[in-house]
């Protein structure tokens, strides 16, 4: 007689299938809650903005999302149709509605990721209307839920949100500290629009730090910005960044034809034919810039010049603002009369739009033009207008700070109250599922005790030598994971699993004219000097040392625990590696900047930030040379 052979599992699996029988686990894991071929496809609908700029593409996602699509897949869909409805189509309210119902439905509710999108979408567009009132009560929800976001995108949109709440408030330490977490999210993003981000967190960086008057900084992050968009042809938000850099060096008292040049770059429409908010602004500049010169024919131009684009937009806000230059410009000409005829009349319609402090600051200038016509009782009514104008202004501002600081600590009350009833929500549905997972555990547990045990006898041995096997290829997995593929160094992601320490000097490497030897030679030739020169700092630095390619030809450096006293050998050490020729006939130099870590509060970005920005210095400085900052103090080798 024959028998069949009986394949015996071992008692670890058959624990396994009696887990599975007896309790179905509530929580799916990320990736099975996303359709990865709809979630590319939603990749593909973004532009430069917030709003998707396909919207064909949208619609076509759209017609494939229902009630059965994976959950976070269906709820970035319909957060993009909202952005669409209520920022290209200016349908908030309905766009609102949309959110609102998602945030009722308890699938989404009780997801973080979900429930973290649909509030990002939120508070995006409560920014695009500059609902500050809003912002306010969502502010304080969004800040105690933000450690708990663990995707990259979704908790990048969360900081940048964060950011920008706080920037129109004007609290810009905040918002700069939710910018650089921003930062760090995109690091773990490694996709197509990774470079538009990082340009787009940028441009409001150096607008924060514009505002804290810290224009050397800003000056830096422009430059460096801009030249990245060259680089990866980022164009759509160059006028916007010139825009921004004209504004810093005219602030920082830089040459006004520098300021005037990046003004007229502004002005350049990114696609033929159109006319953007930033040409406008750009326009409004230069001829400030020009009557400031008193070249009043060239600034009477670009001021008509920016109304048409301000009536093409609708914007009655600088319309008015434009009007009201023209007429002065008329004034500065001796045309008295007209010219503020034209102001006054400006400034009654801009009395509709404008801010109080706006309206003070008109009637400073309206004042001055009533001197230049030699009127001065008018003069003298209008100072003393402006003086009203500007305590009302301070009574107003005092008054929504204090309305502001009422709002948002009942809604951080608010929110903490309903977190306190989730949790406790939570903990009871636990405590009912535990129950009834162990009256179903009763039914089955002779049973799996009995054959528990001939099994582990059986399998034992089995399983421990698969589990090793397992082990092993989620190592080597984990390693690939963390590494350069062509030179085997460390890659940026590598850095996160590292801790920073008191005492590691950070040096960031750029190889000067690196695409000049890509062109020359050839780009194997290219590849293989990365390879020499990564090979060879290893060999200069010690082993618990890190050497990580940070990105293109840029080498980051991690030295542990070094003296001041030795950081002049290992910075030789480091510029010896990389100019030695590797291979005959080739040329390397490089440029650097180097941060030692001295305290426990710096972290990995701030100490990388500031390397970066060194190196940048160096770059613009000739090349060949490496800078750093070492105890307060700024350190050159060559």
């Amino acid at each position: 007689m024959h028998y069949a052979k009986l394949r015996v599992l071992p008692a670890k699996y058959l624990l396994l299938v009696a887990l599975c029988w007896t309790y179905a686990a509530s929580a799916e894991s990320p990736a099975e809650l996303r359709d990865q071929s709809l979630e590319q496809a939603l990749d593909q609908t973004l532009g430069i903005g917030m709003a998707p700029a396909n919207r064909q593409a949208l619609s076509q996602v759209l017609e494939q999302v229902s009630a059965t699509t994976p959950l976070l897949t269906r709820v970035r869909a319909l957060t993009y149709q909202a952005l669409a409805l209520a920022i290209a189509d200016e349908r908030t309210d309905e766009a609102l509605g949309l959110l609102y119902d998602m945030l009722a439905e308890p699938q989404i509710k009780s997801n973080i990721l979900a429930k973290a999108e649909v509030q990002n979408t939120i508070g995006e567009i409560y920014l695009h209307r500059r609902n500050q009132q809003g912002l306010a009560i969502l502010v304080p929800e969004l800040e105690l839920q933000a450690d708990h976001i663990d995707d990259p995108r979704v908790r990048y949109h969360r900081m940048h949100v964060l950011a920008r709440s706080y920037e129109i408030q004007h609290v810009y330490e905040l918002s700069l500290q939710y910018l650089l977490n921003a930062h760090e999210a995109l690091l773990e993003l490694d996709d197509q629009h990774t470079q538009r981000r990082r340009q787009f967190l940028n441009l409001h960086q150096a607008r924060i730090l514009a505002h804290l008057r810290d224009f050397d900084s800003a000056l830096a992050l422009l430059n460096r910005t801009i030249e990245d968009s060259q680089r990866h042809g980022l164009s759509a938000r160059l006028p916007e960044l010139y825009m921004v850099r004209g504004y810093v060096i005219q602030s920082n008292g830089g040459p006004i034809e520098s300021a005037e040049a990046d003004f007229i770059r502004a002005t350049e429409p990114v696609t033929e034919g159109t006319a953007s908010r930033t040409q406008m602004l750009a326009l409004n500049n230069l001829g400030a810039i020009h009557l400031h010169t008193q070249r009043y024919a060239s600034a009477s131009d670009y001021f008509q010049q920016g109304i048409a684009i301000a009536e093409r937009l609708n914007n009655n806000y600088e319309i008015h603002i434009m009007r009201f230059n023209v007429g002065f410009v008329l004034v500065k000409q001796g045309e008295h009369e007209q010219g503020l005829t034209l102001m006054r009349t400006a400034v009654d319609e801009f009395k509709e739009v404008g801010p109080l402090n706006s309206q003070a600051d008109m009637l400073g200038f309206l004042a001055e033009a009533y001197r230049d016509a030699g009127d001065i009782e008018r003069e003298l009514a209008t100072t003393r207008s402006q003086l009203q104008l500007r305590e009302q202004a301070f009574s107003q501002e005092r008054e929504r700070m204090t309305s502001e600081l009422q709002v948002r600590y009942e809604a951080q009350d608010s929110a903490l109250r309903i977190q306190l009833l989730e949790h406790e929500s939570a903990l009871r549905e636990a405590l009912l599922s535990s129950q009834q997972r162990q009256r179903n555990w009763l039914t089955v547990i002779g049973l799996l005790l009995a054959v528990g045990l001939i099994m582990a006898l059986l399998g034992s041995r089995h399983v421990r030598r698969l589990n090793a096997q397992l082990n092993q290829v989620n190592s080597d997995l984990q390693e690939q994971s963390n590494r350069d593929p062509l030179t085997q160094l460390y890659n940026r992601r590598a850095l996160n699993k590292f801790p920073k320490q008191q005492g590691d000097l950070i040096v960031l490497i750029d190889l000067d004219h690196f695409k000049d030897i890509n062109d020359t030679y050839g780009h194997e030739a290219g590849d293989k000097v990365l390879i020499s020169i990564g090979e060879r700092l290893q060999k200069a630095l010690r082993a618990e040392d890190l050497v990580i390619r940070w990105g293109g030809e840029e080498f980051l450096a991690v030295v542990r625990n070094v003296s001041p006293g030795d950081i002049e050998q290992v910075i030789g050490k480091i510029r010896e590696a990389v100019t030695q020729a590797p291979n005959p006939g080739i040329a390397v130099n490089a440029s650097g900047g180097a941060v030692l870590i001295t305290s426990q509060t710096h972290t990995w970005q701030a100490a990388i930030h500031r390397a970066d920005t060194l190196l940048y210095k160096a770059k613009s400085n000739g090349r060949g040379h490496i800078l750093g900052e070492i105890d307060g103090r700024q350190l050159e080798w060559r």
